[in-house]
């Protein structure tokens, strides 16, 4: 029985990636500084610890040998000092951690704020990293770090750069409904999404079957501007489109509130880097995990993806 230990399991992706993982017969634990799926995880026989990581002491005895470690530490919104300790410093502790387990696999989630503003060309594997956020920053410097342990001495260090990720349980369609979501900038920009139940079988894939050492991008087949996605789930959920704001004043804005949050020490609720990820263009191919590691996707475009959302809403009404 293959075992995985998912640091970040009571996330969005987290969370997913554990319910995948269980149904397939792995053996599952993990550690999450917070509780939110912990109810839910603890039903299907996961073992879930409270721990930082970003304070090595709580990370004693933390791998067994066999282990496929994901570290899926949600980082995106948070103050800068929480996505450094989410990232490369988490990630560091995690690894020193480790040191002396005989792991099977370490897959890092990062995201596409390494690509900085993006391209309207389509982006791979072998794009080149301009960040240009602080959350590219640390991701690139992750990813650098992860990378370069394992040329030292073969570390199964594994990349899984993924799209926006989605799916019923994101806030989506009750953000959309409460006319809580707004798009900046008209939402022209291409971005490539991943749904989340996708992304937790691309990084099972990568974990079991891809190379150490190698970066794979999760996205679906189809990418599109963020307007066009919720225009189409608005219209099937029944609701209004989101309104638009100006690109340059909703930058504007957040800045002004970062340097708010600095003061008062509170957190921002859209940071610098959210801004730079839905506004950025990223046109992705996923075509390295379809050769390579023979994943087929269930939800292909947004158009199954959203069917995704609304069949959940039914069941819930």
């Amino acid at each position: 029985m293959p075992s995985g230990l998912i640091i970040g399991i009571t996330g969005f992706t987290g969370s997913a990636l554990a319910r995948r993982l269980v149904a397939a017969g792995w053996d599952v634990r993990g550690i999450d500084e917070h509780e939110d799926a912990a109810p839910e995880l603890d039903e299907l026989g996961v073992t879930i610890e409270l721990a930082d990581v970003g304070d090595p002491g709580e990370l004693e005895d933390l791998g067994r040998d066999g282990d496929h470690v994901f570290y899926v530490m949600r980082s995106v919104s948070d103050t800068e000092d929480d996505m450094e300790r989410r990232t490369i410093r988490g990630v560091m502790n995690v690894v020193e951690a480790l040191h002396g387990t005989d792991i099977a696999s370490f897959v890092y989630g990062s995201t596409m704020a390494v690509y900085g503003p993006g391209s309207p060309d389509t982006l791979t594997e072998e794009s080149p990293l301009q960040p240009n956020t602080v959350l590219g920053r640390f991701n690139v410097e992750t990813e650098h770090y992860l990378l370069e342990q394992h040329d030292a001495d073969g570390f199964p260090a594994r990349i899984v750069r993924a799209g926006t990720v989605y799916g019923p349980g994101g806030g989506t369609l009750e953000s959309l409904r409460g006319g809580n979501l707004r798009l900046i900038g008209g939402g022209k920009n291409p971005t490539s999404r991943i749904h989340v139940e996708d992304a937790a079988a691309i990084m099972e894939a990568v974990a079991s079957h891809g190379r150490s050492g190698e970066v794979y991008l999760a996205v679906d087949d189809d990418p599109a501007p963020t307007g066009e996605y919720l225009s189409y789930l608005a219209a099937q959920a029944g609701s209004r489109p989101p309104r638009s704001s100006p690109k340059l004043l909703v930058q504007g804005l957040v800045k002004l509130h970062e340097g708010f949050t600095r003061v008062t020490r509170t957190r921002a609720s859209i940071s610098s880097s959210l801004f730079g990820l839905v506004t950025g263009s990223y046109p992705a191919s996923n075509a390295k995990v379809r050769t390579e590691l023979g994943v087929e996707l269930r939800y292909p475009t947004y158009v199954e993806g959203a069917a995704s959302l609304l069949e959940l809403d039914v069941h819930e009404d």
